[in-house]
């Protein structure tokens, strides 16, 4: 014997028989749940791809400015480089040249300490180019030639 369904004990019995377009209907929810589903992930996928594709484009960015601020300061250090070669080679110059010019006091010192007063100061000399064996001589400045004249006609 099949069950009626007539309403007889609430707890045992079936459900009564839905009309057929509720069944259309769930179908149709369902569907377009996985439709809407779909389309998330889509959307998903997407904009993570596009996350990707800025984060990328922003290393990018910083990696430029990274290089020309690394290209600035390798500048300014090639500057600054030769600035302090220019400053040790005007360094090198400045104690080559104190140290001539302690030979020359000292030369002179000598040389004053050594020879007598000299019978005509007036008279300029010059420096002639001292051998070892011997101390420099002051030598006469000869005079100048004079001008070239045109011959008289």
């Amino acid at each position: 014997m099949a069950p009626k369904s007539s309403g007889q004990g609430a707890g045992s019995g079936s459900l009564p028989q839905l009309p057929e377009w509720v069944a259309w209907l769930q179908v149709g929810l369902s569907a377009l749940l996985a439709v809407l589903f779909l389309v998330m992930l889509s959307k998903a996928r997407h904009q993570g791809a596009r996350i990707q594709e800025l984060q990328d484009r922003i290393q990018g960015l910083e990696n430029t400015r990274a290089l020309e601020r690394t290209t600035g300061l390798e500048e300014q250090l090639r500057t600054t480089v030769e600035r302090l070669q220019a400053v040790e080679r005007a360094s090198a110059r400045i104690d080559v040249l104190s140290a001539d010019n302690q030979a020359l006091r000292a030369e002179l010192s000598q040389l004053r300490r050594s020879a007598p007063a000299s019978p005509d100061p007036a008279a300029p000399r010059e420096r002639s180019s001292p051998t070892p064996a011997q101390p420099e001589a002051l030598v006469p400045v000869p005079a100048p030639p004079a001008p070239l004249q045109p011959p008289a006609p």
